[in-house]
Order: structure tokens, then C-alpha cells, then sequence
């Protein structure tokens, strides 16, 4: 299993996984026969064993967030709600910021330097949306204020992005 290196703030609250040979040796019969869609199978449990191995690891709560992207798994876990994103480096057009960003998000990702900036604002929308448990119906309803720029990544209100290999991933802050 190859588990991606993170931030110091993300270690014990997040894990980025890929390349887990034997994925199925992970789970019990039980656990496999409750996957219903086979289509998503893999991804599935790449998610689930980033779960496993991030409470092996030591992580503590009832709150978890999963997601998944290409060859690539995570999973957050927090005593509060959390979210987490995982996004294979891909282009996006900037024309589709107006179907998830408003106006000041807009003006603020067309300010930012970062590679891939597009993804850092779809990945910590995703994330804000998942810690808020899906409650609002679209990502452009979920407010999303940028405070800073590092090379790596962005950090907004509640959020914040990082660029590692061929990754943009988002985790939200620890509200403890």
C-alpha cells in the first residue's frame, strides 16, 4: 500500500491511499456481500481501507468522510464532522466556475498563482459540502472564503487544499 505523505495538521485526521494489492483481503464476507454496485467496487474499498488503516494508526471519532478518485482512496475521521476530497489532476475549464462558485469565489480563484486552481476550489467546496453532510442542494451554495496561497495549496474559512504528485486533496479543519 502506497499512502500518500500529508501535512502535519491532516496526520491522525486523514489518509490518502493507492496501489493496495489485495484490496479484498481487507474485509470480512459480510462487509464485501453489503457493496452493491460492483461498478464502484474498488474505489469503494480503497475508501473504506484508508478508514481501517487511519484507526490503526490511532484516529479516534464517529465522524468519517470518504473519497475517492481514480486509483486513489482517502478517508477523514474526527470526534466532529468532517470532510475530505481526493481529485486526480485533470483540466478543468474556468468557464465552469459559475456553475459552482459565486461571484467573490470566482474573483478570488481568477486572483490565485496555483497550478490546478480550478481543482483546489471544487476539492474544498466538496469538502465543506461533505463535513455538512450533504445538507445544501448544490456546492454553490456552500460559502467558501480564501485566506491564503502556499506553493501547495490553498487554505479558505474551514479548508483547506493541498497539491501533492498528481493529487489535489481537501480536508476540512479540526473545529476542536
Amino acid at each position: 500500500m502506497n499512502i500518500i505523505p500529508l501535512p502535519d495538521g491532516w496526520r491522525g485526521r486523514a489518509l490518502i491511499i493507492s496501489d493496495v494489492s489485495d484490496p479484498e483481503a481487507w474485509f470480512t464476507v459480510g462487509e464485501l456481500a453489503a457493496l452493491v454496485r460492483p461498478k464502484r467496487r474498488r474505489e469503494w474499498m480503497l475508501s473504506r481501507i484508508a478508514e481501517k488503516e487511519l484507526r490503526r494508526l490511532g484516529a479516534k471519532g464517529n465522524c468519517v468522510s470518504f473519497s475517492h478518485s481514480g486509483a486513489y482512496g482517502s478517508a477523514a475521521v474526527d470526534a466532529k464532522p468532517i470532510g475530505i476530497d481526493v481529485e486526480v489532476l485533470r483540466s478543468i475549464s474556468e468557464h465552469a466556475a459559475r456553475h459552482f462558485l459565486n461571484e467573490d469565489e470566482i474573483a478570488a480563484m481568477e486572483r490565485c498563482k496555483i497550478a490546478n486552481r480550478m481543482l483546489h476550489f471544487w476539492s474544498a467546496k466538496e469538502a465543506a459540502w461533505k463535513q455538512l453532510g450533504g445538507a445544501l442542494p448544490t456546492l454553490k451554495r456552500v460559502p467558501l472564503r480564501l485566506e491564503g496561497e502556499t506553493p501547495a495549496g490553498l487554505r479558505f474559512q474551514g479548508v483547506e487544499t493541498l497539491a501533492t504528485g498528481e493529487l489535489v486533496a481537501a480536508l476540512t479543519l479540526s473545529t476542536s
